[in-house]
């Protein structure tokens, strides 16, 4: 489901406006019917109306905390899928529906999340899931907001306080963001903090943000911004080694005399782990959200980088998301000049927001509205059709999503015989497909476009690889597809697991096989060698469950 945010006042919330899915539409004629139903019950005085419709359904996994700790001997670990119709629940949150027309004249549904009863939730609670991780969240946001610098009248030099900022930041999901106006940074020549030339040297100490610069952001503001006037720590992801606690985030005077760089509506995101798609993603989706927020539109901001980091396929998604009708800004600008944020949103931080909860440890939520339609957003900016369906419906398609050395750079977790195991598998499964011959494929998405990434997931019908940043690609696959992580037998780590709890993707974990020490000995990053024999046995049943649902669809 595609969402465009409607413009909105500053610091308040932009409802989200919702393509509505062939599912919507059921479960909104479900709504409607409920609620026209209970109304002539209401006029001829036999009951009284419920107090409202739940708008999602969240199920709650009941799997205890221990899971994550297993045996070894485990061979697959397998979460369901929520696919119930959202039930009626008395006294539950109400959540408003209004049907309106978009410029291509498809419906949509206009969804308005109230403030939760108790804050804050319970763990592992439908409130936790709405209101932390899902369409709530931006709800919570809002409602987090607090004003700094507000304009008071004349200051001494006779002008009026113009650099206001609204401090977002909601502690159960890890997200801070801040909105700016008028706001002057200084980093002329600076340093990166840990630059390297290429992925080769990539040993996992590359930081391409800056080092922070003391008194490199100016400010008009009456009071001092530092921590002692409860001001907020507004630049502390964006920068290595401070600003402190105590540090003011702002001087209180605007430079004067350099020659500017004037940046009006610029989403302001920095990048720490830059090869790695799943953070990228997750920053992505961080920002997206608070665009909703503060009531942008995407055509009407500038996407800024502020770091030097490496080129990679996700940047294209970025833009496309963030700033698709102006050029990019990276940090080199600001090495070379001062540059005066008119209006800017510092987006929050890429470890922190919905795709980085529970990766150590079991996730109760399951499908999650805001993510799904992410997902459609990104795909439609990037043109990809059809978004929820494979190109050839006929075709049968397995990727294995290879994680191999790239650009020099030494990796860990490769699955060793994977080209044995891939060349049993076709000739085993010749024949299994009734209408032709389905395909095996082994992919290296680091040399592929984030176009041609989706376009792939989109087709494949099974998934497979090897625990790592690639599997992020999950994201785009179609609801029921087959998703097989495989991990060397001590590594626990669920985002993946997570997105496929969120967009319907089948997860399953293979642990089996030889661990082998090859770089390391750390248990969690040994490649893997899977005799033929002990994946047949697991893949087996999985992939002729989706052989028969695919010539089920041919035939319908």
């Amino acid at each position: 489901m595609a969402v465009r945010p409607k413009a909105g006042a500053p610091g308040k919330l932009a409802k989200p406006v919702v393509a509505v899915s062939s599912t919507s539409r059921r479960r909104l004629w479900v709504w409607a019917g409920l609620v026209t139903a209970g109304a002539l019950v209401y006029l001829v005085n036999v009951v009284s109306i419920g107090e409202g419709l739940a708008a999602f359904q969240l199920t709650l996994a009941s799997n205890s905390s221990n899971q994550a700790n297993a045996s070894e001997n485990a061979q697959v670990q397998m979460f369901p899928l929520a696919t119930e119709l959202p039930p009626m629940h008395s006294g539950a949150a109400e959540h408003q529906v209004a049907v309106e027309e978009e410029d291509e004249g498809e419906d949509v549904e206009m969804i308005r999340v109230p403030p939760p009863m108790r804050w804050p939730p319970e763990k592992a609670s439908a409130d936790e899931c709405l209101y932390v991780r899902d369409y709530g969240l931006l709800e919570r946001l809002d409602n987090s907001s607090r004003s700094f610098c507000k304009e008071s009248g004349a200051n001494d030099s006779g002008s009026r306080n113009s650099s206001a900022y609204t401090f977002y930041h909601v502690p159960q999901a890890g997200l801070s963001a801040t909105r700016l106006a008028n706001y002057v940074v200084d980093i002329r020549g600076a340093q990166v903090a840990q630059d390297i030339n290429d992925l080769a040297q990539d040993g996992g100490g590359h930081d391409p943000r800056f080092k922070y610069i003391p008194d490199s952001a100016s400010c008009d503001c009456d009071e001092p911004q530092d921590a002692a006037h409860g001001s907020p720590p507004i630049w502390r992801d964006f920068f290595v080694g401070g600003p402190g606690g105590g540090a003011a985030i702002c001087k209180p005077a605007l430079s004067e005399g350099a020659e500017e760089l004037k940046l009006t509506r610029a989403v302001v995101l920095v990048r720490k782990d830059d090869h790695n798609p799943f953070f990228q993603i997750s920053a992505i989706l961080n920002a997206w959200a608070m665009l909703k927020v503060v009531g942008w539109e995407a055509n009407s901001t500038q996407l800024v980088t502020l770091d030097r980091a490496l080129p990679s396929p996700v940047d294209e998604l970025r833009h496309a998301m963030l700033g698709p009708s102006r050029p990019a800004i990276g940090g080199e600008e600001f090495q070379n000049h001062v540059v005066r944020l008119e209006s800017a949103l510092l987006a929050p931080y890429e470890a922190t927001g919905p795709l980085m909860s529970h990766l150590n440890d079991n996730q109760p939520c399951y499908a999650n509205a805001m993510i799904e339609d992410f997902r459609d957003a990104a795909l439609k900016r990037l043109a990809i059709t059809p978004r929820h369906g494979k190109r050839d419906p006929r075709r049968c398609l397995v990727t294995v999503i290879s994680r191999r050395p790239y650009g020099g750079r030494r990796v860990q977790r490769v699955w060793q015989n994977e080209a044995e195991v891939l060349r049993l598998m076709r000739e085993e499964y010749k024949d299994a497909y009734r209408f032709g011959e389905c395909e095996f494929q082994a992919l290296e998405f680091v040399d592929m476009s984030i176009r041609d990434q989706m376009r792939v997931m989109l087709d494949s019908d099974v998934v497979i690889g090897m625990h790592g940043a690639g599997m992020v690609n999950v994201m785009w696959t179609r609801p029921g597809t087959l998703v097989v992580e495989i991990f060397p037998r001590r590594r626990w780590r669920w985002g993946y697991r997570n997105l496929c709890q969120y967009l319907g993707c089948k997860w399953f974990d293979f642990r089996k096989g030889r661990d082998v020490r090859v770089h390391t000995s750390d248990p969690n990053d040994m490649d893997k060698h899977i005799p033929y024999a002990q994946w047949k046995s697991f893949f087996d049943p999985l992939f002729r469950d989706v052989v028969d649902r695919l010539e089920a669809q041919v035939e319908a």
